[in-house]
């Protein structure tokens, strides 16, 4: 038996969860009115398979829902998968819990806690599902990627959506998505058992040994170049070892042996301990940032002494017009203090005067001022001397502080230059001692190894017959042996549904990826054979026929087929029945009748190892279908209850 479901379960935000329970190996119908969350089953399941995004529509269930979890039966063993309903910002959610022997549920979310991811998720249920190691390799003038068949790629066999099981152009589950297609191609031989595992083996020996194949034809070419211009290539290395430094340069030029032997003696010198480039650039930053400083402090002195300088010269200046002033007024002291003090007389004789001069005691005052003037002068000149002396020593002795960082700049700079080249120079020693390492290795490997071609043939033989192992026309004898078979399958489940165009062959065409009539006209693709009834039934035998392929060969694929609304081609997926289809007209509940009891009996057939879900609004009133009914919502019944609204 392989994986299929026990169980659909919501974990709300608040209050208890909500299970969908289904059996094993049998047909499983929920059917209710319209928008009661019957659509929402298959979502889930493909969100919590690993889909990449959710489709559960935006509503009730993801408002009222924090966790979906759906939990597998495995041959008995119980496998919950749960993942945590994503934000409305967001199209999916990064919670996945993975968890194997689980036989019953928790009853709340409050123990789920993220331990996968999506491609883990995959892992484990590739595992599960015992899908081996495989590789579909695309033909060489292909551009894409190699494809290897995992879960995410065998679930898409098993879900039909409303929007999908009706669609004339598109026969499986996100077919119309980029690149899906193609990726649907690529697997589905290996998931029919056309490609073996020992396929798959070697066709990664063949990879190996093309790779190991080109690189000994490289090296192939490289020894007979080497060997066919080998004395030309040693003198040329040896001139270079006498460049570099690493062969004496008075050698006279020699035999080939002795060539080499020289080649054998060129080893690098011992490379002399010095200065890294990171330091040396440290210490001239250090250096630049003293001299700017250095500079700063010289520029603030001379600015200093120049003030000073200034008003010393000013000061000298005013004690030469002052004392000029003050002899000036000096024969004011030839006037007695007795002496009449008039503007009209002269000081001097007396004599009466036409203008009026100063007086006698204004003059002297004006000289007593000019005296105190001379001797604060006087007293400060000394004072701003003394200031300029000491500045100026200041001023040479950062002067000398400047140059003597100036020498230490430039030495430095000159030991920078000095390392570069040192450096260089030990960069081209080592560069040429590589290449003369390379070719005496060469040279060995041509004197040890003297059949190169001998050990081409042996791979070349390897890979002629790994190439017979690999052979694509086996695998495409094997696909088209296993689609016939497919063929008549799809025929009988045509015929039994009464479709249009049953009377011929139909086929399922795996590179267009739709089913096909061969009629007398030539063939009939699936949106060319007309109405819906017909899209819906040939999609529904086309995945009846994979799945009996399937199951008869034991391939990794669950066996679970989800079906959604396989009846709007009779029943208006917007109107409900009722209790039962009997106001459908007679012609559209035989159809509607034929397809549900197809899907039954089909299950009895394969019981226990095919599990039928579907999601409808019909409600026949055969014994076979209501015991095939596992939840019936109508009557304020859905997948939501309405305590999840009330609290």
């Amino acid at each position: 038996m392989t994986i299929q479901i026990r169980s659909i379960s919501l974990y709300p935000h608040r209050g208890k969860r909500r299970d969908v329970k289904f059996c094993l190996g049998a047909l499983n119908i929920v059917t209710g009115a319209s928008k009661t969350g019957k659509s929402a089953l298959l979502d889930i399941v493909d969100y919590c398979w690993g889909g990449s995004s959710s489709r559960v529509s935006k509503g009730v269930i993801s408002e009222y829902v924090a966790w979906y979890a759906v939990h597998f039966d495995n041959g008995g063993e119980g496998i919950l998968i749960s993942r945590k309903n994503p934000s409305s910002a967001r199209r999916a959610g990064a919670e996945i819990y993975f968890a194997r022997g689980i036989e019953e549920l928790p009853a709340d979310a409050g123990g789920f806690q993220k331990n996968t991811t999506v491609d883990g998720l995959k892992i484990q249920l590739s595992a599960t599902l015992g899908i081996s190691e495989n590789i579909h390799v695309p033909q060489q003038v292909a551009t894409r990627d190699p494809l290897e068949a995992s879960s995410r790629h065998a679930i898409l066999f098993c879900l039909q959506a409303q929007y999908e099981i009706a669609d004339p152009k598109l026969l499986f589950h996100r077919q119309g998505e980029q690149f899906l297609p193609q990726a649907i191609r690529d697997a589905l031989p290996y998931f029919l058992g056309a490609v073996e595992e020992d396929h798959f083996r070697a066709v990664k020996r063949l990879h190996i040994t093309r790779r190991k194949l080109r690189q000994l034809k490289r090296e192939n070419v490289e020894v007979e170049s080497i060997a066919n211009d080998s004395s030309n290539t040693a003198r040329n290395l040896m001139d270079e070892a006498r460049r570099a430094g690493l062969i004496a340069r008075d050698r006279p030029p020699v035999e080939h042996n002795e060539v080499l032997n020289l080649l054998r003696g060129a080893i690098i010198p011992q490379q002399i301990a010095f200065s890294t480039p990171e330091d040396l650039a440290v210490d001239l930053t250090i250096l630049e940032d003293r001299r700017r400083d250095l500079r700063r402090k010289y520029q603030e002195l001379s600015d200093e002494f120049a003030f000073l300088d200034q008003l010393r010269r000013e000061a000298s200046k005013f004690k030469s017009e002052a004392s000029e002033q003050r002899a000036r007024l000096a024969s004011v002291d030839l006037i007695s203090d007795g002496d009449e003090d008039t503007s009209e007389n002269c000081p001097l004789c007396n004599a009466q005067l036409s203008v009026s001069i100063p007086a006698v005691s204004e003059i002297k005052d004006s000289l007593i001022k000019v005296k105190t003037q001379i001797r604060s002068v006087q007293r400060d000149i000394p004072r701003l001397q003394e200031k300029l002396a000491e500045l100026e020593i200041q001023r040479e002795e950062l002067g000398e502080q400047l140059r003597d960082t100036n020498s230490e700049i430039q030495k430095c700079i000159q030991d920078n230059e000095r390392l570069r080249l040192e450096q260089n120079q030990f960069t081209e020693q080592a560069r040429v001692a590589g290449r003369i390492e390379f070719y005496l290795e060469k040279i060995q490997f041509i004197n040890e190894d003297n059949q190169p071609s001998l050990r081409l043939g042996q791979l070349q033989a390897e890979l002629t017959e790994l190439e017979a192992i690999v052979n694509d026309e086996a695998t495409q004898e094997r696909l088209t042996t296993i689609l016939n078979i497919l063929s008549h399958d799809l025929t009988n489940f045509s015929k039994r549904l009464s479709l249009e165009h049953s009377e011929n062959p139909i086929r399922l065409d795996p590179k267009r990826l739709t089913v096909v009539a061969d009629s007398i006209n030539g063939p009939l693709p699936l949106e060319q054979m007309g109405s819906a009834e017909n899209w819906v039934g040939y999609h529904v035998a086309a995945h009846l026929s994979l799945h009996r392929i399937f199951r008869l060969r034991d391939c990794p694929v669950p066996g679970i087929l989800m079906l959604d609304q396989p009846s709007q081609a009779h029943y208006p997926p917007d109107h409900d029945a009722g209790e039962n289809a009997d106001d459908l007209p007679d012609e559209d509940q035989v159809a509607v009748r034929k397809l549900f009891k197809l899907l039954y009996d089909y299950c009895e057939e394969f019981a226990p190892n095919m599990q039928i879900i579907v999601s409808d609004h019909v409600d026949l009133v055969d014994d076979w279908f209501q015991d095939s009914i596992i939840e019936r919502w109508r009557d304020g019944k859905a997948l939501v209850p309405d305590s999840y609204l009330n609290d």
